[in-house]
């Protein structure tokens, strides 16, 4: 298993999946991001995208405007399926 995530990265994660933010093209703002979990302010859901991105989880994608652009990357992707699997259990 990778290096322990907390609920909220994981959170981050399943939302960049589930709205196919998976290459640099189709990357989702914080802002678009914080709409859809809707629980912690901007600056915490940028706090955990900076450890996903230096877990090398989550890339830089396009900028919208003036806001960056994040998706999850083959490793994230591969970290979600693991816990996909557990779920199963």
């Amino acid at each position: 298993m990778h290096e322990n995530i907390v609920r909220t990265q994981y959170v981050i994660m399943n939302i960049l999946r589930s709205n196919k933010a998976t290459n640099y093209m189709k990357s989702m703002t914080l802002e678009e991001i914080q709409e859809i979990e809707g629980r912690n302010r901007p600056n915490t859901l940028y706090k955990h995208i900076r450890i996903l991105q230096k877990k090398k989880l989550v890339e830089s994608g396009a900028k919208v405007e003036r806001a960056n652009g994040y998706f999850i990357n083959e490793a994230g992707l591969e970290l979600l399926k693991q816990f996909d699997d557990m779920e199963a259990m």
